[in-house]
C-alpha cells in the first residue's frame, strides 16, 4: 500500500474519551499503587514538609510581636537578643527540616516515577504486539510512537507534579485556613470571598485550556505520524515528484499544530498573573 493510499484509508476517533473512566483511572493508579511502601514513605515526607511550612508561617505572629517588638525603641543588651536567637534558631530548624523532607520525597517520587513509566511503557509495548493489523491501517507511526513519547510523558507529570502537590496543597490549605479562623474570623470570611472567585475563574480558564491542550496533543500527533511516513516513505515521494504536496500538507498541519499549541498555552499562562493580581487586590 503507497504512502497516498494509507492517507486516506478510513481513520478511528483516536481521540475519543475512554468508555469507562473510572476503570481507566483504576488501571493507572493500579501502576502507581504497586509502590505503595515507598508512596507511604513520601506522604508522610510530604505531610512533614507541608506541616513545617504551616508551623513557620504561625510562628511569624510570635516573632515579630514577642521577640522583635519588645526591642524596638530600647538600648538592647546582648542578653536581650538570646531569646530572639533562641527562636530564630528553633524556626531555622523547621525550615531546614521542611527542606529536608521536600527533597527525600522528590527523590522518592522521582524513583518511583520512572519505576512507574517503566512498566507502563512495556505493557504498551507488549499490547501493539497484540494489535491486529487493522490499527496500524488506521493509524499512523507517528501516532503509535506519540503514545510513547508525548502520552507517557504527560503521565510522568501528572503523578510526579501531581500526586504530591495534592496532598501538600491539602495539608497546606487546611493548616493555614485553621490558623487564620484562629487568628481573625473577618479576615479569613474576605480571603473566602476572593477564593471563591479565583475558583470561578480558574474554572471558567481551565475548561478552555483543557480543551485546546486535547486538541494540542490530537494535532501534535498527526504532525508525528505524518513527518514518521513521508521519512520512511521517501522514496515514493521522490519517485513520483510528490514534494510539493507534501510541502504544503504539511504546513497545513505544522500551521494548525501552531494554533493549538498558542491556544492552550494562552490560556494556561494567564491564570497565574491573574490569580496574582487577585491576590495583590486581596491583600490590599
Amino acid at each position: 500500500m503507497t504512502q497516498q493510499q494509507r492517507r486516506h484509508v478510513p481513520q478511528v476517533d483516536r481521540f475519543q474519551k475512554p468508555k469507562n473512566t473510572k476503570k481507566t483511572f483504576k488501571r493507572l493508579l493500579d501502576y502507581l499503587f504497586a509502590y505503595r511502601t515507598r508512596l507511604i514513605f513520601v506522604i508522610i515526607l510530604v505531610l512533614l514538609s507541608a506541616a513545617g511550612t504551616v508551623a513557620a508561617s504561625y510562628l511569624l505572629k510570635p516573632l515579630i510581636n514577642d521577640y522583635i517588638a519588645p526591642l524596638t525603641g530600647t538600648n538592647p543588651t546582648g542578653e536581650d537578643y538570646l531569646p530572639l536567637i533562641k527562636f530564630l534558631m528553633v524556626m531555622a530548624g523547621i525550615y531546614l527540616s521542611s527542606v529536608i523532607a521536600s527533597y527525600l520525597y522528590n527523590y522518592q517520587m522521582m524513583k518511583v516515577t520512572n519505576s512507574v513509566l517503566k512498566n507502563l511503557r512495556r505493557d504498551l509495548f507488549n499490547k501493539i504486539q497484540d494489535l491486529p493489523i487493522k490499527y496500524f491501517d488506521t493509524h499512523t507511526h507517528g501516532e503509535v510512537m506519540s503514545r510513547f513519547t508525548n502520552d507517557v510523558e504527560t503521565f510522568r507529570q501528572a503523578i510526579s507534579n501531581g500526586f504530591v502537590q495534592f496532598i501538600s496543597s491539602s495539608v497546606s490549605v487546611v493548616g493555614i485556613f485553621t490558623l487564620m479562623l484562629v487568628l481573625s474570623p473577618i479576615l479569613t470570611l474576605i480571603i473566602v470571598i476572593t477564593l471563591a472567585v479565583m475558583f470561578l475563574i480558574i474554572k471558567k480558564i481551565g475548561s478552555n485550556s483543557a480543551k485546546f491542550f486535547k486538541k494540542q496533543q490530537k494535532e501534535l500527533g498527526e504532525v508525528n505520524g505524518f513527518v514518521e511516513e513521508m521519512i520512511e516513505g521517501q522514496k515514493v515521494v521522490k519517485v513520483f515528484c510528490y514534494e510539493d504536496n507534501i510541502v504544503e500538507d504539511f504546513n497545513k498541519k505544522n500551521e494548525n499544530l501552531r494554533i493549538a499549541a498558542t491556544d492552550a498555552n494562552t490560556y494556561a499562562n494567564i491564570i497565574m498573573p491573574i490569580m496574582g493580581n487577585l491576590g495583590h487586590l486581596n491583600y490590599a
